[in-house]
């Protein structure tokens, strides 16, 4: 069994959503997720884009997929949260137009050529449940499309992972990664400087929330939860104060500067090990380096694996524990002490 082509597996959305001014919680991150997967599959021809009664878009999502098994009625309260949150851009319809599906053009204003147009909206319209399934079909503000995945001239674009997105389980360390995503190929080698203040009103935070608080409550966590999944970029941060004011005695930190990571650190050495492995050998091995840290310790334990005759089902029980991650029934700290315990007991290891 091969691992799919990285395609199938990442999502782009535009960087006025990366950076945007919204607090989300993590069902809703994933809900926007799942719209973003659908809306690129119809905008690289892999599906056709379902279209109602009234013209407009919708998607059939599988509640299990965003919220978990049994979390229905949670999935459904987070959709109907999201019908007040409002998106907004500018767009030039000599831009714009030419990229859109045929069938969206009939849908602008066509006294607006040679103008600029500031749209305002929200993003789902409507929600269908579908009773006596796990199923619900949301229609799509045909409007939000542009804001949702154009990745054009002035706009700028974020690639990112969706099973990871799927399986952060908070809302900050989702928008965090998908920060990360977006800088992580940067000009600066992926240092990124993120002002305080842009990110107290990108994040929505309260004035209430001091240096020490954002350090201690969307910083770390953040940091512990994608450094601790092996995520394809992981990251070290520092508070700096690049504009100090005048008058200030003791000026404090205004602006965060991420180091973005896009190859696993070892942990304890801070030397990267020179193997590399494919396939569902790697996420095997990537688990073992998230659980032991250390490169000489996990190549020990990977290489009795690997020269078991076991291989194949130990394998497959780590890609198991990964997907039951994913739909948040497990861990990554439940994963990593199955695995020490697999390790101990059927390979008598000491770890």
């Amino acid at each position: 069994m091969e691992n799919k082509n990285i395609k199938d597996i990442m999502l782009l959305q535009t960087n006025n959503m990366t950076f945007g001014q919204f607090e989300v919680t993590p069902i809703q991150d994933n809900i926007l997720t799942i719209i973003n997967e659908h809306l690129q599959d119809y905008m690289e021809n892999k599906k056709p884009l379902n279209l109602d009664l009234f013209g407009h878009p919708y998607f059939t999502i599988n509640c299990d997929d965003i919220g978990g098994p049994r979390h229905k009625m949670l999935v459904i309260k987070n959709v109907i949260a999201l019908f007040p949150k409002v998106f907004s851009y500018r767009w030039f319809p000599k831009e714009i137009i030419p990229l859109l599906p045929k069938e969206f053009i009939n849908l602008w204003f066509p006294n607006v050529k040679g103008h600029s147009v500031k749209t305002t909206g929200t993003i789902i319209s409507t929600l269908h449940d579908i009773e006596g399934t796990n199923l619900i079909e949301i229609v799509l503000n045909p409007w939000a499309i542009p804001f949702l995945t154009y990745y054009g001239k002035g706009v700028g674009g974020t690639w990112y992972n969706k099973q990871i997105a799927l399986s952060l389980r908070g809302d900050k360390p989702k928008r965090i990664y998908k920060i990360l995503c977006s800088q992580c190929n940067n000009k600066r080698g992926g240092v990124f400087d993120y002002p305080i203040k842009q990110l107290i009103e990108d994040f929505q935070l309260p004035p209430s929330y001091t240096n020490t608080i954002i350090k201690n409550r969307i910083l770390e966590p953040a940091k512990n939860e994608i450094n601790g999944i092996f995520a394809d970029v992981w990251f070290e941060y520092e508070l700096k104060i690049l504009h100090p004011l005048k008058n200030k005695r003791k000026p404090k930190a205004d602006t965060v500067r991420f180091y973005i990571h896009t190859t696993r650190k070892e942990k304890e050495t801070h030397h990267l090990s020179t193997k590399t492995y494919k396939g569902l050998d790697d996420v095997l091995y990537r688990w073992l380096i998230a659980t032991f840290g250390c490169v000489e310790l996990t190549d020990k334990v990977f290489n009795t694996i690997m020269e078991s005759d076991r291989r194949d089902e130990i394998i497959n029980r780590v890609v198991y524990w990964q997907e039951e991650q994913r739909k948040g029934e497990k861990t990554s700290q439940h994963i990593k002490n199955c695995i020490k315990k697999l390790v101990r007991e059927d390979f008598n290891l000491d770890v």
